[in-house]
């Protein structure tokens, strides 16, 4: 009876693939995790706080954005994005921002920006016959907003200029940017990320070469049961996705706060659209989740003698790091709500095969891979 109302676990599906592992003993002394932890600390931010002071008195890394253009990148960077541009500003930025935005139609005397990947924008703004659905638009700008999503469930964000003239019924909230700003490139973003990547892993590496070494040739020797893991783990992935959305919308709705790109997301995003794309591709897709599986699992998990306890802390940070830029706690919840599911769900995946560190490098690495070709070709 017993037997009977035990619950089936999902790894149970794989029971004939996925064999007990012996339990094995770390070869790395613990000091050595110790060792790598304290040099990521120094090189990710004090090594790079001195690279962006230098890369800032570069004048070819600098470039000044004018509040038209901060308003386009917000939009060109926000799938829900709206904004309102006059007919002169519009034609003098339009051919820089033709592959990011686009004009959904004119409203008193205004083009009606939007994202030009946003694929309800016609259907819920324009008639057959080209022009505006003009109280559809009114609803979405006026105090009381009725029309707060795209109909895809995208909120609406207004984007403005603090300086620009804007319509009349314009009344609901509004993100308001201020101008001129100069800042560095995005090159010189991807650059930066780069060579600061490259400058970690060396380290790292020397370090935790006995733990990769070790781990490789336990994963060598599961043969098949390695692809298993991967499936399983990269499931597990999607589940953590899923739950991510769910719990960004549940915050979005608590702070009345509309969800957005996280900042780092879209430092990333720039740059995978720019000249540094290259750059940006190796930092991402393979520098970054090798040096951060490294970091927050390997390292924390083995100074760590609770693996519960390693799994709180190593999630906290690896979400935490990640939403620095963001404005505010409330901001970081709603938006960067993915980042501490996904530090869980890659923890989970390293406890789940034996702290194995090659199977949530790989999984991280495919992760990334898959969203930077979306970005790139299909959002």
């Amino acid at each position: 009876m017993a037997k009977e109302n035990e619950i089936i676990k999902f790894e149970d599906l794989f029971k004939e693939e996925i064999v007990e592992r012996k339990t094995k003993t770390n070869p790395t002394e613990r000091k050595n995790y110790g060792y790598s932890i304290l040099v990521y600390i120094l090189i990710m931010y004090i090594f790079a706080t001195v690279l962006f002071l230098v890369f800032s008195q570069i004048s070819e890394f600098k470039v000044t954005y004018t509040e038209t253009e901060l308003v386009l990148n917000e939009v060109s960077a926000d799938l829900g994005g709206l904004a309102f541009i006059d007919e002169q500003s519009f034609h003098l930025y339009a051919n820089n921002y033709a592959n990011e935005v686009v004009s959904a139609g004119i409203y008193e005397n205004f083009h009606v920006i939007v994202n030009i990947h946003n694929e309800y924008y016609k259907s819920l703004l324009v008639k057959s016959d080209e022009t505006l659905r003009i109280e559809t638009l009114e609803g979405m700008i006026q105090s009381n907003q009725i029309i707060k999503q795209w109909s895809s469930g995208i909120y609406i964000n207004i984007y403005v200029a603090e300086n620009q003239d804007l319509p009349d019924t314009l009344s609901a909230d509004v993100y308001i940017l201020t101008g001129p700003v100069t800042q560095m490139t995005n090159f010189a973003m991807s650059l930066m990320n780069f060579v600061v990547y490259a400058a970690l892993l060396p380290f790292i590496v020397y370090f935790l070469k006995n733990d990769l070494i070790y781990d490789f040739k336990e994963a060598k020797a599961m043969k098949g049961q390695f692809t298993v893991a991967l499936v399983i783990g990269y499931l597990y992935l999607i589940f953590g996705n899923i739950i991510a959305n769910y719990l960004s919308r549940l915050f979005s709705s608590l702070f009345n706060l509309p969800a957005v790109e996280a900042v780092n997301q879209t430092i990333i995003s720039n740059a995978l659209r720019s000249n540094g794309a290259v750059l940006m591709i190796i930092s991402a897709v393979i520098l970054g989740p090798i040096v951060e599986e490294l970091i927050f699992r390997k390292a924390i998990f083995g100074l760590m003698k609770s693996d519960k306890w390693a799994l709180f802390v190593s999630t906290f940070i690896f979400g935490s790091i990640h939403l620095i830029g963001e404005g505010s706690i409330s901001a970081a919840l709603v938006n960067g709500t993915a980042y501490f599911v996904m530090g869980f769900v890659f923890g989970y995946i390293y406890i789940k095969n034996n702290k194995n560190i090659w199977v949530p490098i790989t999984i991280h690495v495919i992760s990334n891979l898959i969203s930077v070709v979306a970005i790139m070709f299909f959002i």
